[in-house]
This record gives structure tokens, sequence and C-alpha cells, in this order.
């Protein structure tokens, strides 16, 4: 087996230790159970409707005025009200800090190499 084949085969066991988690497992349940529940759902691409708006405006060169900045903070505010929209907010905090701790540990072994 070559380097990359050892590497992909190392990443392949790390993503399943990672789904192995408590963290992802409660990642993927209030996933789902935001995906099935029609109310929170609509909040949710509400708000990303609005996210999607400011972004096209923003590339354009238009940035967001404070009146559409706001629309945005009261659609978020509203979507953290439901309580499935707060868990699955919840959620996914914790499984990117999840994934930014492992890319943390990624980038200390690359660097423990270079320094070595």
């Amino acid at each position: 087996m070559n380097q990359f084949d050892e590497i992909m085969e190392k990443c392949t066991e790390l993503g399943q230790s990672i789904a192995r988690t408590a963290i992802y497992k409660d990642f993927k349940k209030t996933e789902y159970d935001l995906l099935h529940n029609p109310e929170a759902r609509k909040l949710v691409e509400e708000l990303q409707k609005l996210r999607q708006a400011a972004y096209r405006r923003q590339l354009a060169g238009s940035p967001d005025s404070p009146e559409e900045q706001e629309k945005v903070k009261q659609m978020e505010a509203e979507c953290l009200k439901d309580p499935q929209v707060q868990q699955s907010n919840n959620a996914n905090l914790r499984f990117q800090e999840l994934m930014e701790k492992i890319s943390g540990k990624i980038k200390e072994g690359i660097k423990a190499v270079d320094q070595g």
C-alpha cells in the first residue's frame, strides 16, 4: 500500500470513528427531527432565503442596509425560539466544534513533522 492509500484508509477509519460518537449521533438525530417538523423546517428555510439574498447582494457589491441586517437578526431570533431549531442548532455547533478540534489535531501532526 502506498502512502496516499494509507492516508485515505486512515481518513475512512477516522470518519467511522466520528460517526460512532454521541455528538455525531445527536447531530444526525436533531437534523432528522428538524426536517420532519414542518413548522421548524419552514422557519429555517426562510432564514436561509434571507441569508442567501444577503450573500448575493454582497457578491454584487451592495452590502445590506441596516434594515436588511435587522431583518436577518429578527429571523435568527425567531428561529431560535423554536425548541426543535434550538436543539438542532446546538447539536450542529457541538459537531462543528468536534470537527474543528479534529482539524486542529491534524494540523498539530503536520506541524510536528515540519519542525521535526
